[in-house]
């Protein structure tokens, strides 16, 4: 993932460029299960630094469980190796760490993050098993040992070479 701030606004599913300091907020709320689900992406003063998060707050947490449960935190940081683009530093989804699971792991926990909101702002409770069952696949490749080029000399037409002496004057061109 190499992406300028806008595109990676509209990957997020914010759908505006936010401000230093500025946060854009998702919540639903499910009352016969005393949960709410709460998602946030900010940025910090220089908006090098974005942060996606989705959480649970449970009214009445069961035993042993905590009262916030952190789901999904997604950190991206602007890199000046990329030209100022942004890319995924961080993935962290239900306790798991995704950095470097799968080929493109980053844009997939975008896709992930912006199902989740999609669902919230339907005011549901994202499912989030199925969403990650269905975001995250690792079917692609980082590489193989294929060539992308084939085997056969190409063929070249010397007329069509820059220094040409067939021209009317013999100069070339």
């Amino acid at each position: 993932m190499k992406d300028t701030y806008k595109d990676l606004m509209k990957k997020l599913g914010v759908g505006h460029e936010l401000t230093p300091y500025e946060c854009q907020p998702w919540m639903s709320h499910d009352l016969e299960n005393g949960l709410i689900c709460e998602a946030e992406v900010r940025c910090n003063a220089d908006q090098s630094v974005i942060e996606a998060e989705l959480q649970f707050m449970y009214d009445t947490p069961s035993d042993g469980k905590p009262p916030v449960e952190q789901i999904c935190r997604i950190h991206i940081e602007r890199q000046a190796k990329l030209n100022n683009k942004y890319t995924a530093t961080e993935v962290v989804i239900q306790g798991q760490s995704y950095c470097n699971k799968f080929y493109q792991w980053e844009d997939k926990s975008c896709n992930f993050f912006r199902a989740c909101v999609k669902e919230v702002k339907l005011d549901k409770i994202p499912d989030i098993d199925a969403i990650l069952k269905r975001e995250m696949k690792g079917t692609g490749f980082f590489g193989t040992n294929g060539g992308d080029g084939s085997n056969k000399s190409p063929k070249i037409n010397t007329a069509n070479l820059m220094y040409d002496m067939k021209s009317k004057h013999g100069r070339g061109f």
